[in-house]
């Protein structure tokens, strides 16, 4: 989970700094939170408990080919929650070396977000 805000800023920088042409950049937030961690924090933005209840494999494919997404889509992402790529679990400092403050939160993310859930 990275902030949208965060992004941005780094786009902003790469591009109109020098130092950065034909390099590639890998991002993150500055924490790893899996799904029950991230409801229990936009619930607390929220001020009301959100409960997780985790679908079988079955049950998720049934609902996303309900939902019209290709069989390729729902290979895909079933595939990616059994077996998350490396890039899902590390956090990497390219935030904070490029803007020079640490990446922001998914709690401050949540809190200025909790509006569009509500």
């Amino acid at each position: 989970m990275i902030h949208e805000a965060d992004i941005g800023a780094v786009a902003a920088r790469t591009f109109t700094e020098d130092g950065h042409a034909g390099k590639e950049y890998v991002m993150t937030g500055p924490e790893i939170l899996d799904m029950p961690r991230k409801l229990a924090v936009l619930g607390e933005a929220l001020g009301r408990e959100i409960q997780f209840v985790e679908l079988t494999e079955r049950q998720a494919r049934d609902r996303m080919r309900d939902a019209g997404a290709s069989q390729e889509a729902i290979d895909h992402v079933v595939g990616w929650y059994a077996d998350p790529p490396k890039e899902a679990y590390t956090v990497v400092p390219t935030v904070e070396n490029i803007l020079g403050r640490p990446a922001r939160t998914f709690a401050q993310w949540a809190q200025e977000n909790a509006e569009a859930f509500r």
